[in-house]
């Protein structure tokens, strides 16, 4: 009763100030309450909950008719609801990041998702009026995926007038690129490509620190060559793998987590 009381009169003081502002400003309202709920109402992702855990759990022995007794939240300690929720979480990365069986299913959910993130963008530019063009490419030659490309309004106009081509050619172009990169499925997660991509995301961090494009890093003379001649470090580098050049280094997973 007398929490209730408290955010009662907090919450009448709060509308109180924010009338007066609406006021002093020559705005309604429920502009101001729009503005400080701006930043609440919106989250990029939701965090896993203990209810969405059990139902998860649920699922999984229904689906493989192991269910015997029903889960109840009073029934699990500290740590079987830490694990359940952790379960989860594995699951909901393993469908967002996990690799495809087949070219078919791939295809099926770019086309999907292309399709979901072009009614957003439809949506966005109704509502607020932006400008936006979206490429989609397959990354190999035998891939399956259609390669495509859409743009809110008259966006397409750009490239024909600023860029002095038609969007189809930017696509065409861009698609042919992306089949030249090597980062396809199987491609991406080789050895060669791992470290390359390694070393591209050290140099770009040496450059972006000291804005400039010269930078040759010195494994064996770090100390001197690195950190005394630029002031700068490297950070991150796990402590369990030793620090060589990328070159030396035959591990793909220790390469991954770098």
């Amino acid at each position: 009763k007398e929490l209730h009381d408290a955010l009662k009169s907090f919450l009448h003081s709060q509308n109180a100030k924010l009338e007066a502002i609406a006021t002093a400003n020559n705005v309604t309202f429920d502009h101001i309450k729009g503005l400080i709920n701006m930043k609440t109402n919106y989250h990029h992702s939701c965090c896993a909950m203990l209810q969405n855990a059990l139902v998860h759990t649920k699922s999984l022995e229904v689906n493989t008719e192991l269910v015997k007794v029903d889960l109840e939240v009073h029934l699990l300690s500290q740590s079987e609801e830490e694990l359940l929720i952790e379960k989860l979480q594995e699951y909901h990365k393993l469908k967002v990041h996990g690799t495809h069986m087949n070219n078919t299913a791939m295809a099926h959910d770019v086309n999907y998702t292309v399709d979901r993130i072009t009614k957003e963008l439809e949506n966005l530019h109704d509502q607020t009026g932006i400008y936006a063009t979206l490429f989609v490419m397959h990354s190999h030659v035998n891939d399956t995926i259609q390669s495509t490309w859409t743009a809110t309004n008259n966006s397409a106009n750009f490239w024909q007038d600023v860029i002095q081509q038609p969007v189809t050619d930017i696509a065409h172009k861009y698609e042919q690129w992306a089949c030249t990169q090597g980062q396809n499925i199987v491609e991406h997660n080789n050895l060669v490509s791992v470290r390359k991509q390694v070393t591209k995301t050290i140099f770009d961090g040496f450059s972006g620190c000291l804005r400039a494009r010269n930078i040759i890093m010195n494994y064996l003379n770090y100390k001197h060559s690195i950190i005394l001649a630029y002031g700068v470090k490297l950070v991150g580098w796990p402590t369990n793998i030793k620090f060589v050049n990328l070159s030396s280094m035959g591990i793909i997973s220790e390469v991954i987590r770098l």
